[in-house]
């Protein structure tokens, strides 16, 4: 079968700014073209990735759903975007016996799927933020449930959709992931430096505690970033980067606890099972997809959302926490084996749905 991978519409591959998505486009590349497929991204321009075969496409970038308004329905097509462009040519290129999996969180693919050649299935990759997209993902759950998969309970629940919903969380090469039984008692942050990633309470918990926090992670927004170090100078919070891998899980090993703070709902959030494999332990706000792999007392604490008092009190408790436990649960269920699995058993249920597809209203 040949498989086409559509990268995110919001940023190119390799620079940070999609978040996890790049992470699974990659290693999804990877895992269906081992498996024996013909495999290709298309990703938009200045995309860089070790990929058996990247197209890279020009276009403007789409912009990120967390900034839109939930009800606001306008969805402009740009004649001139990336996706746009990506979606011509897989419709030009794509046959009947082949498969496309979207990674693009957008109306546009999700719409668009009604009427193509072959099957064009989508990884949603966020959770809830525009009713136009909800309104599209429950249209394909009630009649093509097959075209979507998502990545934790707590995302599908924002969406409404039942428990039958097809989860594909991410997978890891444990290899690059090396355990570390014994940290330092620093704290460490990873992410898109963002508003909606809570990185306000970060400043607060190191000064409460008087604990040294790294943060590291693409600079998205380096004013509420300089904004946030000029309000807490004093504070031991440093930025240590944007680091690739194996550099970034070598920092996040060394470290007591990843800290999770987000101001909005999780789809997944990938630094966690990326910590975990390190033996690190998080500690993190009850939001989203979160929940299913951080453990309270096992993995690490859950904490009411936004509650400064019960973030501190859970560091207070971190070593309670067994590491190898954290390293075991993501052997069991969060590998690059687990993940190929899974994309594989999808790719079989959307071909085997091909038929059917064509006649969707």
């Amino acid at each position: 079968m040949r498989v086409y991978l559509l990268s995110t519409a919001v940023a190119p591959l390799g620079s940070g700014l999609g978040g996890g998505v790049e992470h699974m486009v990659v290693t999804a590349a990877h895992q269906i073209h081992e498996a024996g497929h013909i495999v290709r991204v298309v990703a938009p321009a200045g995309s860089k990735a070790d990929l058996p075969d990247l197209l890279v496409l020009p276009g403007r970038l789409a912009p990120t759903a967390v900034t839109c308004d939930y009800d606001d329905s306008r969805l402009p097509v740009e004649v001139d975007s990336f996706l746009v462009a990506a979606l011509w040519w897989l419709a030009e290129q794509a046959r009947p016996n082949d498969a496309i999996l979207n990674f693009s969180y957008d109306w546009l693919p999700l719409f668009a799927s009604r009427f193509f050649p072959c099957p064009l299935g989508t990884l949603i990759s966020m959770s809830s933020l525009n009713r136009a997209l909800d309104m599209e993902i429950r249209r394909i759950v009630a009649r093509a449930p097959e075209r979507l998969a998502f990545l934790s309970i707590a995302q599908t629940a924002s969406f409404g959709v039942n428990g039958t919903a097809r989860l594909i969380p991410p997978g890891l090469d444990l290899a690059s992931y090396r355990y570390n039984a014994a940290p330092s008692q620093d704290y460490c942050w990873l992410g898109r430096i963002a508003p909606e990633k809570g990185l306000e309470d970060v400043f607060i918990f190191a000064s409460r505690m008087e604990a040294t926090v790294t943060v590291f992670g693409v600079m998205q927004d380096r004013a509420y970033w300089n904004g946030l170090a000029q309000r807490y100078s004093d504070v031991p919070v440093r930025y240590g980067g944007f680091l690739d891998m194996p550099a970034r899980a070598e920092a996040v090993r060394e470290c007591r606890a990843l800290l999770m703070t987000p101001k909005w709902l999780e789809a997944f959030g990938i630094v966690g099972i990326e910590a975990l494999a390190c033996g690190t332990p998080v500690i993190a706000y009850r939001r989203g997809g979160i929940s299913d792999y951080v453990r309270d007392g096992e993995t690490g604490w859950l904490v009411e959302p936004d509650d400064l008092d019960g973030l501190c009190a859970a560091a207070k408790r971190i070593d309670r926490i067994d590491r190898a436990s954290c390293r075991a649960l993501v052997e069991n269920r969060y590998t690059l084996t687990h993940y190929g699995a899974a994309l594989a058993d999808w790719l079989e249920n959307l071909a085997a749905a091909t038929g059917s597809m064509g006649a969707m209203t």
